[in-house]
This record gives structure tokens, C-alpha cells and sequence, in this order.
């Protein structure tokens, strides 16, 4: 007997970077998208145990990319160990959907993440970037670009279940309760 799928979820940059700075031990979120950041938090402790996300190639580049050479091996670091990544398999396809998406978003690096995407065959990717989401949203057959906020309140979680996971003792995040459903 096989086994079903499973959702298959990507995280763009900003999500990536917050998740690990989060992860890592920060602080609260209070900013405006504290609630974005608070849901992708949550999406990962509480995630079925065969749940990982998945990284695109353009949102590796931008890994890659990071100046500070400590975050950026603290990124790629998390990245290898804790999540998905798949080489795109045909190039050309991948850049004639991401000029198509261009059409109705002006930044090139978020259309080619949404068109790996879709070649991933992934069912969502994660943005709280609202130009991202609002432009491309409703472009892909394949892929639904989707905020944390979104995502987490559809997983059905019952507020007061318990973690799948949780910070290592250690962790700073482990003394804070504001991550907790």
C-alpha cells in the first residue's frame, strides 16, 4: 500500500529568515506582521511529524546571497538539515512562467519562486510579503500563495493541543510561552 502525499509547502525568503531568527530564540513579534510571524511559528511545532518545508532554487540564491557570513551559514546551515530543497529540472519552462507571472508582479525572484514552485508541484507557498501574495495569488493553477496566518488557521489545530515539537531546553523559546496554540 502507498503512502498519500501529503501537502507539500515552500516558504519564500522573508519566511525562511523569520522562521530561523524564531527558532533561534527571538523575542515576541509586535511589528505588524506579528501574527503572520507568530502562525509560520506555530505551522512548524506543531507540524505533522513527517512534515518539512520546502525551499525553492531562487530562494536558496537569495541564502546564498546573505552578506554576514554568520547569518548566511546559519541559514544554509538550518537549511540543509531541516528542509526540502529539489533542483529545477527544466530551466526554460521555469523562466517562460516566471516572464508570464511578470506580467502582474514587477519583482523577477518572487515569479521564478512561484514558477519552481509550480514546477515542485507544491501546494502552497508561504508569503507574508502582501505585494507578492496580492499580485500573484490567483495566477497559479498549482500552487496557492497563501499568508501564515491563512495556512495556520485551515491546519484545524485545537487551541491547547500540544506541540509536535519544542525548543531544546537550552533554547530561549523554550522559556516563552507566545508561541504556544
Amino acid at each position: 500500500m502507498g503512502r498519500s502525499r501529503g501537502l507539500q509547502i515552500g516558504l519564500d525568503s522573508q519566511c525562511l529568515s523569520y522562521l530561523l531568527d524564531a527558532i533561534s530564540g527571538v523575542d515576541e513579534p509586535t511589528d505588524i506582521l506579528a501574527d503572520e510571524k507568530k502562525a509560520l511559528l506555530r505551522t512548524w511545532f506543531y507540524r505533522s511529524n513527517h512534515f518539512a518545508f520546502t525551499l525553492t532554487a531562487t530562494v536558496l540564491e537569495e541564502v546564498r546571497a546573505i552578506r554576514d557570513s554568520v547569518r548566511r551559514e546559519f541559514h544554509e546551515s538550518f537549511s540543509r538539515t531541516l528542509m526540502l530543497d529539489h533542483p529545477v529540472k527544466d530551466q526554460y519552462a521555469v523562466q517562460k512562467r516566471a516572464d508570464e507571472l511578470a506580467e502582474f508582479h514587477p519583482r523577477g525572484r518572487d515569479c521564478r519562486i512561484l514558477a519552481e514552485a509550480e514546477e515542485l508541484g507544491l501546494d502552497f507557498v508561504l508569503t507574508y510579503d502582501h505585494d507578492f501574495w496580492k499580485r500573484l495569488k490567483d495566477k497559479s493553477p498549482i500552487t496557492k500563495l497563501i499568508k501564515p496566518t491563512v495556512y495556520w488557521s485551515n491546519c484545524g489545530i485545537v487551541a491547547g493541543s500540544p506541540p509536535k515539537t519544542v525548543p531544546h531546553k537550552t533554547n530561549p523559546l523554550s522559556n516563552q510561552e507566545w508561541w504556544r496554540w
